[in-house]
């Protein structure tokens, strides 16, 4: 039901679910992906996200709230090439990088907890050595980088292509480390049922994708999550010794999400901003912290109570 709504109708059903009206918060997001990251780390009875399908019913959505002057409504778009034909309301906060997904890869260790869990860690180091890379976020980036690039270049250009979805291992070198650029123009032109540009353009896009690819100066802003775990997943498959699906993958990884690696995100501090809430009455594992932090310990129990029988035993005559 709700991926058929409009901005205005979205604006609607926060009304409905008790925007304005109650104490709880609202976090407006872009789609499913979104909430199942966050979920696991928001107080439920405190912040409810709610899924908006897309950017602009977001945008709209969020506008509204902001114009009817509704203060316990927030919004997280992303950040990425598709920007809203609309102007968005400073009640908005961005992920860190591409999307959600992109975030969650490129925060702390979470991609290096997943490959270790999942794959032959004596493959995925033979595999970075022979091939001089770093990590396993180096050699995911490295390959999901032409598909962002062209996807940016067929957005500023208006070229149609059609880059979400593409099959990785198909345009991927035998090494698996590099993706031939001529293979990738074809397979999306073949993929995309309005392009505005055809086959006797390869050579001048090929070209520009290589000029773009080298000026590079943060390949992470270029990268949107599916890329990252799709081309994650196919080096699991194919060199690591990982037997995982690209779908599996991504639950895994926001799975593995933890509250340090959100907190220490952009994002954390600016869904407190828009939703004007402190961390610990937002986020479960602020509030705990906090509540713990008066409780001592059992070893401090154990040391008060051996230390004070110790004092009074000696004052005994």
């Amino acid at each position: 039901m709700l991926q058929n709504l409009t901005g205005d109708d979205l604006f609607s059903y926060l009304l409905l679910l008790g925007a304005g009206s109650s104490d709880r918060k609202y976090l407006l997001c872009e789609g499913d992906s979104d909430c199942a990251v966050l979920d696991p780390h928001l107080i439920e009875n405190a912040c409810e996200t709610v899924p908006g399908y897309g950017k602009d019913s977001v945008v709209i959505a969020i506008n509204l709230v902001d114009q009817q002057g509704l203060r316990n409504v927030g919004a997280l778009v992303d950040r990425d090439w598709r920007k809203s034909r609309h102007s968005i309301s400073a009640l908005a906060t961005q992920t860190d990088h591409y999307d959600i997904d992109a975030t969650v890869f490129f925060t702390g260790n979470v991609c290096q907890r997943l490959v270790s869990a999942f794959c032959d860690r004596q493959k995925v180091r033979d595999f970075l050595t022979a091939r001089r890379l770093t990590s396993p976020v180096e050699a995911a980036t490295k390959l999901a980088l032409p598909l962002g690039i062209l996807r940016k270049l067929s957005f500023d250009n208006g070229w149609g292509l059609r880059v979400a979805g593409t099959p990785i291992k198909e345009v991927v070198s035998e090494e698996g480390d590099t993706v031939d650029t001529g293979s990738l123009f074809d397979l999306c032109l073949k993929r995309s049922k309005a392009a505005r540009i055809g086959p006797s353009d390869k050579n001048s896009v090929a070209a520009a994708l290589e000029t773009e690819i080298s000026s590079v100066a943060d390949a992470s802003e270029y990268c949107c999550g599916h890329d990252l775990n799709s081309a994650l997943a196919y080096l699991m498959q194919a060199y690591w010794g990982g037997r995982v699906s690209k779908d599996t993958l991504e639950r895994s990884m926001r799975g593995a999400f933890s509250c340090s690696d959100l907190a220490s995100t952009r994002l954390h501090g600016g869904i407190q901003s828009v939703l004007n809430s402190s961390a610990d009455v937002l986020f479960n594992c602020d509030a705990a912290r906090k509540a713990q932090m008066g409780v001592p310990s059992a070893r401090e129990a154990v040391e008060e109570s051996t230390t004070f029988e110790s004092l009074t035993s000696s004052l005994d005559p």
